[in-house]
């Protein structure tokens, strides 16, 4: 090449790194966003601290075995004031060009992801804990060497995966706003030590492949014992996660009518919140239902005389999340209306537009300044 083609060549290259960057990022133009960080101890998005209700949407990987649409999901989802969405990647549950389809959906419309890596919850659906890590759990078993093992190669896997519709590798998709590392791990099965040398480990790998997405772990906390349970608190605030993730259901026998039953789930989930920020890193209540523990969940939310209640009592926990400072809550769970008529456990417990009360109160909240 001759010194003045070289120049030429040169200097185009400049130009287009300079004011077309996405270009070489595998972003589009049209597509690109802020990634979510983490500032003073806060999300941020925008140089603004990001406050959000979202949902789980864990059903969308099984929506191309029934013929629903996920991108539909999605979209219905952004234009119900949800911007972020849950899904366990479990590549079992569907091909890896499903999840392809729905992170491209996602990027299109606006929305956020966090995706959880492996699912640890229920062994109480097992016969013995042998089935349950044997047939659902094979990555959660923390003390297990092999399982530890072939869970990084299955991480490695899912990080370094080049969407076959953009041909962005997740770990440099910012539409992506969080990893998780487990959903539920039943940490009762084990020492305090044991769950936090597994997290460390995860972790500090899951840094290794990806330095710039967030990072977290979704923990059940449904036990009345475990705002008390220091312990819990100990073994989860490992250095490299970057939020904390809570779960939180009512108790078994509370009714929709019971006031202070009501008082004392707010004043719960105030206490968590507390505790987790007292940790020094932001708290998301990442998942808020009333489905697995009380019998009028499906009843009432669908019923014209009783769905204002429903939507009352969701404001209700909505509301202490946010003044004891969360930075987000995510609503279990989200999909589209054609999905009631799946035989799936999930297509009973999915909130969709055809839930109108649903929908009004998500578009008409106001997110409370924390107190």
């Amino acid at each position: 090449m001759s010194p003045r083609l070289y120049k030429q060549w040169a200097g185009l290259v400049i130009f287009i790194l300079t004011f077309f960057p996405a270009a070489f990022c595998g972003v589009s133009a049209g597509e690109t966003r802020d990634w979510v960080t983490i500032r003073n101890n806060a999300l941020i998005k925008d140089e603004k601290p990001f406050k959000f209700i979202g949902a789980n949407a864990v059903n969308l990987v099984f929506y191309d075995d029934w013929g629903l649409d996920a991108r539909k999901a999605v979209l219905q989802a952004k234009e119900n004031n949800l911007p972020v969405l849950r899904l366990y990647l479990n590549w079992g549950w569907g091909k890896m060009e499903d999840i392809d389809e729905i992170i491209e959906s996602a990027s299109k419309n606006g929305v956020y992801l966090i995706l959880v890596l492996t699912d640890c919850c229920c062994s109480s659906d097992y016969s013995t804990p042998e089935k349950y890590f044997q047939v659902h759990a094979p990555f959660c078993n923390i003390t297990d060497a092999q399982s530890r093992e072939a869970f990084k190669r299955q991480v490695r896997q899912i990080i370094l995966r080049k969407n076959s519709l953009n041909n962005r590798i997740y770990r440099d998709e910012p539409a992506i706003m969080a990893w998780e590392i487990s959903n539920e791990l039943e940490y009762w099965r084990f020492s305090g030590s044991q769950v936090r040398a597994w997290i460390e480990d995860i972790s500090g790998y899951i840094k290794t492949l990806d330095k710039r997405h967030l990072l977290t772990i979704g923990i059940s906390t449904n036990n009345l014992e475990t705002v008390n349970n220091e312990e819990l608190f100990k073994m989860f605030a490992a250095p490299a996660l970057d939020f904390f993730s809570f779960h939180f259901y009512p108790q078994p026998g509370e009714t929709p009518s019971n006031k202070d039953g009501r008082f004392e789930n707010g004043q719960k989930i105030n206490a968590l919140t507390k505790k987790f920020l007292r940790l020094g890193k932001p708290a998301v209540m990442a998942e808020l239902g009333l489905s697995n523990s009380i019998r009028w969940n499906e009843k009432v939310r669908d019923n014209s005389q009783s769905a204002g209640l429903y939507a009352v009592i969701l404001k209700e926990y909505t509301d202490e999340a946010f003044n004891a400072g969360c930075s987000g809550v995510m609503f279990w769970g989200w999909g589209i209306p054609e999905a009631s008529g799946v035989p799936m456990w999930w297509s009973k417990e999915d909130h969709s537009t055809a839930n109108d009360k649903f929908c009004d109160f998500l578009k008409n909240y106001h997110i409370p300044a924390a107190r």
